[in-house]
């Protein structure tokens, strides 16, 4: 969708924008100084509307989905995914020694399993809560006798059968608290997807090198374009207005972690712009349409601020403080005068 004015009216615009100029302007205004800082970049962001800090929120998106979450519990915000997650114990990177696993201690629940990477299969988790869809074996896979992998979870070990079941139930029962949201946060994170043959779903992760190998004809790569994560987009905006809240407002991003790996041919940092120039250009679509869906933009902060800072030590994973200060922009935006922290 085109955006488009006479002479007057952009020019207007642009007088009134302070941050309009990368080398022009106030100086703390321009792009130039603001860039060159130091410190994490302050970013002028202008919402489309307010959240009533009594709305409950609902998120979805990658790993970079969970730490906005973190955020938004500590000061207070209803978060309808609280609560909800997996077992500790049932992750891969549980540690028997330190009891812990998945970013949660033995005993409780964590919220890890519900990252969502490609929009994709952000649809079908939708699809089997809000329309009923339903696969066999509930999507899981046995990948050996007794052992089930869920293509729909993240994180998780191979499974006994009942727990793997369980767990199933546990994310349903999560994605299904998005009828009681009246904000939906979407984070969009990468658009390479692994696809089940078998039963035409998208996974969110695929079981690993050694069972693509042992499996070649059930499991397929595809690396989603442009036109079918906007389809995949509008899909979900629609299924959700028209089955939760008709007037549903949502926020969505991009999230700066980058591919961990790519499948392409190609440089990964160069797979990687190329997914997030996608995911980027599909959210400013969204943006440009609907008067109820913002752009809020943590992708530039953290990508603008100095990677030493931003990013942890693995240069994948955002560091804490930048995420807090990805937070401070959002509640400054959309909330005004700041949230009583609380226990999350």
């Amino acid at each position: 969708m085109k955006i488009e004015y006479d002479a007057g009216t952009a020019l207007s615009i642009m007088r009134a924008n302070p941050a309009r100029g990368w080398t022009s302007g106030k100086p703390e205004r321009m792009a130039k100084e603001r860039l060159t800082t130091g410190d994490f970049l302050k970013v002028e962001h202008r919402p489309k509307f307010q959240i009533d800090p009594s709305w409950p929120i609902f998120t979805m998106g990658s790993c970079f989905a969970r730490e906005v979450e973190n955020i938004l519990m500590m000061r207070g915000l209803p978060l309808l995914l609280r609560g909800h997650g997996v077992p500790a114990e049932h992750f891969e990177s549980w540690n028997e020694e330190s009891g812990r696993g998945g970013g949660a201690n033995r005993g409780e629940l964590s919220r890890g399993a519900l990252n969502k990477y490609s929009v994709r299969s952000m649809a079908h988790e939708l699809k089997r809560v809000l329309l009923g869809e339903s696969y066999p074996d509930e999507g899981l896979i046995e990948l050996s006798p007794g052992q089930w992998f869920d293509p729909h979870a993240s994180g998780l070990r191979l499974l006994s059968r009942e727990e793997a079941f369980a767990n199933r139930q546990r994310l349903t029962t999560a994605t299904a608290t998005i009828k009681d949201a009246r904000i939906c946060f979407f984070t969009l994170g990468l658009t390479e997807t692994w696809l089940d043959s078998q039963t035409g779903l998208a996974m969110n992760i695929h079981p690993g090198p050694s069972w693509l190998a042992k499996m070649p004809e059930r499991f397929r790569f595809v690396d989603y374009g442009y036109d079918a994560t906007l389809s995949d987009m509008l899909e979900i905006i629609g299924l959700i207005r028209e089955h939760c809240n008709p007037e549903m407002r949502f926020i969505v991003t991009v999230s700066p972690v980058p591919l961990g790996a790519t499948f392409k041919e190609a440089d990964v940092i160069v797979a990687n712009s190329g997914s997030k120039s996608v995911l980027r250009a599909v959210a400013e679509e969204l943006y440009r349409r609907f008067d109820f869906v913002d752009y809020f933009p943590s992708y530039e902060i953290v990508l603008n601020s100095p990677r030493a800072m931003a990013f942890e030590d693995d240069q994948l994973h955002v560091a804490r403080e930048m995420v807090a200060q990805v937070m401070t922009t959002f509640q400054a935006s959309y909330l005004g005068a700041p949230a009583q922290p609380q226990a999350a």
